[in-house]
């Protein structure tokens, strides 16, 4: 009994293993394909012939086209399927969502990947933090139609900064490696 106990708890973390590369893959997109994730998404009623329907509103971001998408959307009947009543893009740099809690994980993984970040973790033991965005001009790294998450590298006990690295999600890649915010005269 005690090793069918061991086999059920194998298949379990097998299956786990597969969902969480599967649940990865999704979110990182495959080369070529177009690049979308839902950020946020919240349960409404959305008025359809003067009546109130269930339904939800979705907030996406299309890395591809650096814009954020609102939709409303009403529920399906059973074996049917979702209707979109609405669906808002808004231009670059415009009705951006904050951050999911899978884009600051994207985020802080583009960190500790890059062979540079990787070193002055192990060095000074940092500890990633934050995932906040960073808005600037156009003409600039993170100007409108990028989507810039800020990661801190902190003091093991959080009482310092080590570094500011910014990550553009839509490039996939470190565009600030020791950020200085504007005030700070310079990156």
């Amino acid at each position: 009994m005690q090793n069918r106990g061991r086999h059920v708890a194998l298949l379990a973390l097998v299956a786990l293993m597969g969902a969480g590369a599967a649940v990865g893959a999704a979110s990182a997109g495959k080369a070529g394909e177009h690049r979308q994730r839902l950020i946020r998404s919240w349960p409404e009623n959305p008025i359809v012939e003067g009546r109130a329907v269930p339904g939800r509103v979705e907030i996406w971001f299309d890395y591809d086209a650096g814009v954020a998408i609102h939709r409303v959307i009403a529920n399906a009947k059973a074996g049917g399927t979702d209707t979109v009543l609405k669906s808002r893009t808004y231009p670059p740099g415009v009705g951006l969502p904050r951050p999911s809690p899978e884009e600051i994980a994207e985020a802080m993984e583009t960190v500790r990947a890059d062979k540079e970040m990787a070193r002055v973790i192990d060095a000074t033991h940092a500890v990633l933090d934050g995932g906040f965005q960073i808005y600037e001009p156009a003409g600039q790294p993170c100007g409108p139609g990028s989507r810039c998450l800020k990661v801190q590298l902190m003091t093991q006990d959080r009482r310092g900064i080590v570094r500011n690295v910014v990550v553009d999600l839509t490039k996939q890649e470190i565009v600030y490696r020791a950020f200085v915010p504007e005030g700070g005269k310079g990156k």
